[in-house]
């Protein structure tokens, strides 16, 4: 999640073990790399490939964090002159006025936007257009005829008159969570009109101001805990772009900048800002709910929440893996999100303990059942737990009824989802063929992710009636809804095919 940026070259200098070193940063996204020389052989350990700092000629700091290397030591000679060097690629970049330690509590705030930020922000009234036919105030007519004042007579009247207008009226957003306050603004960037007309741009960022400072990982986690919901709204991956970080020690409004090296820019389909499932500039009351929320609930729900988005983002790309990926968030979920199985019935529990006893015995006695005797007592022990289309249900049994109301076949389509990733995990029996099982395992991915996304975007706050009413043209989630019933018809003619095939004589 990353931005595509020109390749750019910075010949600096680099302390290495105490010692100044010629060397030259190309940044190039993947493809970056630092080259460092000196007349002597050069080694680094791992503990100093940490952070390899360095200063440009211009005098900016250098921080080339978490490095591996590419070429760890060479030898190159020209005219008769002798040098070494080594290669390492950077994890992370960093460049500003301050030095930053990888694993310091110094980051006092990080910044950035992404792909599709001004439409999840989309805000009326920030830019506009006024034409002559609107009665201008006295004090709008005299600073419009302040710049015209050197203008002859005959052109300080008549004429067309337009106005184009920036009303900055504070944050978008302002929301305040257990890990600090998140501000979503308008950065507006542009020149002065002139005679090349006029020319300005618009970005919404997204700034989180830490509650107390963060190191460089805890400061990213952050920014991954708040676009796993950007992500989830907008139904599409987002290209995390200009992450700028706040020093502790650094003068106020002074940046750094951060390049996050390995992230490769991913295609972003376009969204309709009605399309998102809250929209931060229509909806802002509800959109602040539902953020706070999911951030207060990050820590304990993260694991589920970053295995579904890894799966979800990948849009209409389908593969098996990420069937099993959707159906093992469920798993990640912490145990609170489930009521507790009841107590099986007294002949089950009675077979089910004889059976835990036979193995406790022979085990000891047996090396070979010794050796099974962990995972034979797993396998029992999940009898008495959930099993996973128990939690899928469970989950779905939260969905608001204005949503599952619209979707009675729910229970079966997700019985036959579970039956399909257990399938390709287990090789577990199918009531249809496998070719009929790969044709339908995009919509069996599709309708965990459903259950997933809408059961935790609920949970938060979001409010599915008012989003339920709503048109739409890209929204995934309606898109699945409005397919539900011809995938169940799907589903029940491939059932009905292989059970007729397997009675035929």
């Amino acid at each position: 999640m990353a931005e595509h940026t020109k390749p750019e070259q910075i010949l600096a200098h680099f302390t290495i073990q105490g010692t100044d070193h010629a060397g030259a940063l190309n940044l190039d996204g993947p493809n970056t790399k630092l080259d460092i020389f000196s007349d002597d052989f050069l080694h680094l350990k791992d503990d100093e490939m940490n952070c390899v700092r360095g200063v440009s000629k211009e005098g900016v700091s250098i921080s080339a964090i978490y490095c591996v290397p590419l070429t760890m030591s060479g030898n190159a000679s020209y005219h008769g002159k002798h040098k070494s060097y080594m290669t390492v690629q950077p994890n992370y970049v960093v460049l500003g006025t301050h030095y930053l330690e990888p694993e310091a509590d110094v980051i006092t705030s990080i910044s950035f936007t992404f792909t599709e930020a001004n439409h999840l922000f989309y805000e009326l009234g920030t830019f506009g257009h006024i034409i002559r036919e609107h009665r201008l105030s006295f004090g709008q007519l005299r600073e419009i005829l302040r710049g015209v004042k050197r203008a002859p007579k005959h052109r300080r009247r008549g004429g067309r008159l337009e106005l184009y207008y920036q009303w900055d009226r504070g944050p978008i957003i302002e929301a305040s969570c257990k890990a600090g306050t998140i501000t979503v603004w308008n950065a507006t960037s542009g020149r002065l009109p002139s005679s090349d007309g006029l020319e300005l741009q618009n970005r919404a960022r997204v700034s989180c101001c830490f509650t107390t400072p963060l190191n460089l990982e805890a400061a990213l986690r952050v920014v991954w805990q708040i676009m796993s919901l950007f992500e989830l709204v907008t139904q599409s991956c987002q290209n995390v772009e200009g992450v700028t970080l706040e020093h502790k020690d650094a003068k106020r409004y002074t940046q750094l900048r951060l390049h996050l090296i390995h992230r490769e820019p991913e295609k972003v389909q376009s969204v309709m800002p009605t399309d998102a499932l809250v929209n931060g500039g229509l909806h802002e009351d509800e959109f602040k709910k539902v953020l706070i929320q999911w951030m207060d609930t990050a820590e304990l729900r993260r694991a589920a929440r970053q295995r579904f988005i890894e799966g979800f983002r990948c849009n209409h790309r389908y593969r098996t893996e990420r069937l099993i990926g959707a159906a093992n968030a469920f798993d990640l979920l912490p145990a609170s999100d489930f009521a507790k199985q009841g107590s099986l019935p007294e002949e089950v529990e009675g077979l089910l303990t004889c059976f835990e006893n036979q193995v406790k015995t022979a085990s000891k006695t047996s090396e070979t059942v010794n050796e099974y005797r962990e995972r034979l007592l797993n396998n029992l022990g999940l009898i008495r737990g959930l099993n996973l289309r128990n939690k899928v249900l469970q989950r779905w049994a939260t969905v608001p009824s204005c949503i599952a109301s619209r979707l009675p076949a729910m229970p079966e389509a997700i019985a036959h989802s579970v039956r399909a990733r257990n399938f390709f995990v287990h090789g577990s029996p199918l009531p249809m063929t496998t070719e009929s099982v790969y044709e339908l395992s995009s919509f069996f991915t599709d309708t965990l992710e459903f259950v997933f996304g809408v059961s935790e975007l609920s949970e938060c706050g979001w409010d599915t009636d008012r989003w339920n009413k709503e048109h739409y043209s890209l929204s995934r989630y309606k898109w699945y809804i409005s397919n539900f019933p011809e995938y169940m018809k799907r589903i029940d003619a491939a059932v009905a095919n292989s059970k007729a095939a397997t009675t035929t004589p």
